[in-house]
């Protein structure tokens, strides 16, 4: 009877996997899948988007011209003859008028030196600044998006490794139990099996809470609403063949990488304000019309117009000085920028090494072995040749050897990802 029993029960520890214990509704996705959605949808995308817009009217805005400035003067009121607003000259005497005086002034103002030219290319140069900030911001969030995708699904994977071991040690603590109502085995083989039990259920709820964590953190990428599940799904293939080289890496880096092409429209943008700042150094000028009845010299009086102000005190000094700084300034960010990038794909592409060289310890012949662990453990424990200490501790190397292999494979899979970040290419 004993003999039987533990044969049923330590069968049951090589059987199925638990069902997922989450909600029916639930997404399954591939990360190309999840970056489309990403794409289409993302709240943070779409408003960065708003900032080209922007950008791109204040071009428009600086393309036109000032409007021309028209004044109307009437005479309101005739001291002579006391007439409000005597719009006809009744006397028909155009040296003594009894009305009919009024001013008409055309006026339009004019930029000098190229001021408005150089506007244009300024705000120009400020869309491909927002251009690029809306490239950058696109590879973080993707970059996140990915990390989160890659955790969920090793997570995920790990929970059903979990899972399964926890009903395993429930199948077996009930039939444990049932031996020790018949007074077969000790009572502390089933204390002990409790512990284990607990210790599993410990590990379910604190992967529980994590993936509850990614699962929000998604749901909010992708913007999906409710309690969706979102299940992760990891291609296999994961690596390239060649690998790229590092100097291949630092060349796509340097070539597609926006948070770079930000730094250097910096400097260029800078270099056109200084431009234009000269030019605001000359002042406008202002041409005119007008045209006066009974208000000038002699009844009928044309006369044209120009004014300037006098650059005297006030010639844009500050500013330009300003502008000057500003090219300093971006200067020395792009060099900071350059060096970003080189130390970036640098400690990428060598985490990647270590990664492959890690993984690379994981010959099929110790896979196998593994494999072979939890059964060899299990027949042993049926036949007693092992006691439950042993039984348990070879059943815990194995889980831990599963985890390990699943969570290695996560970590190749961010590398490859932050390769893709630090080069902003599709490497992987």
């Amino acid at each position: 009877m004993r003999s039987k029993l533990f044969c049923i029960a330590c069968l049951s520890v090589m059987i199925g996997c638990c069902a997922n214990s989450f909600g029916q509704d639930t997404l399954s996705l591939t990360l190309p899948q999840a970056e489309q959605r990403f794409l289409q949808k993302n709240f943070v995308l779409l408003a960065q988007k708003f900032n080209v817009n922007l950008a791109e009217a204040a071009v428009e805005q600086a393309k036109l011209w000032d409007n021309p400035n028209l004044q109307v003067e009437l005479n309101a009121y005739n001291p002579n003859t006391g007439g409000v607003f005597p719009l006809t000259n009744a006397t028909g005497d155009p040296n003594n008028p009894s009305g009919g005086a009024y001013m008409f002034q055309l006026q339009q103002m004019i930029n000098l030196a190229g001021r408005r030219s150089k506007l244009v290319s300024l705000s120009q140069t400020g869309v491909e600044l927002q251009q690029a900030a809306f490239q950058d911001l696109m590879r973080s969030l993707r970059f996140q998006l990915a990390q989160s995708f890659g955790n969920l699904s090793t997570e995920q994977k790990q929970m059903k490794m979990l899972q399964l071991e926890e009903k395993q040690i429930s199948t077996l603590l009930t039939a444990f139990k049932a031996q020790l109502t018949l007074g077969v085995i000790p009572e502390y083989e089933v204390t002990r099996l409790e512990l284990e039990q607990k210790n599993l259920g410990s590990a379910v709820k604190n992967l529980s809470d994590q993936i509850s964590q990614d699962q929000a953190t998604l749901r909010i990428l992708l913007v999906q609403n409710g309690q969706t599940y979102i299940e992760g799904v990891i291609e296999d293939k994961q690596e390239v063949s060649p690998l790229p080289s590092l100097n291949q890496l630092l060349e796509s880096a340097y070539a597609n990488r926006p948070d770079l092409q930000v730094a250097d429209k910096s400097v260029l943008y800078n270099k056109q304000n200084l431009t234009y700042q000269k030019a605001l150094a000359t002042p406008r000028l202002m041409l005119g019309a007008d045209y006066q009845r009974f208000g000038s010299a002699y009844p009928s009086f044309w006369g044209l117009q120009a004014a300037m102000d006098l650059p005297w005190k006030n010639r844009n000094q500050g500013n330009i000085q300003a502008a000057k700084i500003g090219i300093e300034q971006s200067g020395q960010n792009l060099n900071q920028a350059k060096l970003q990038v080189e130390q970036d794909v640098t400690s990428a592409y060598q985490q990647l090494q270590h990664t492959l060289a890690l993984k690379s310890t994981f010959t099929p012949d110790y896979i196998q072995r593994i494999q072979e662990v939890s059964k060899n453990a299990t027949d042993n424990y049926a036949k007693r040749t092992i006691d439950l200490i042993s039984f348990i501790d070879k059943i815990r190397a194995y889980k831990d050897a599963q985890l390990n292999m699943i969570d290695l494979d996560n970590q190749l899979f961010q590398t490859q990802q932050q390769i893709n970040f630090v080069t902003n290419t599709k490497t992987f």
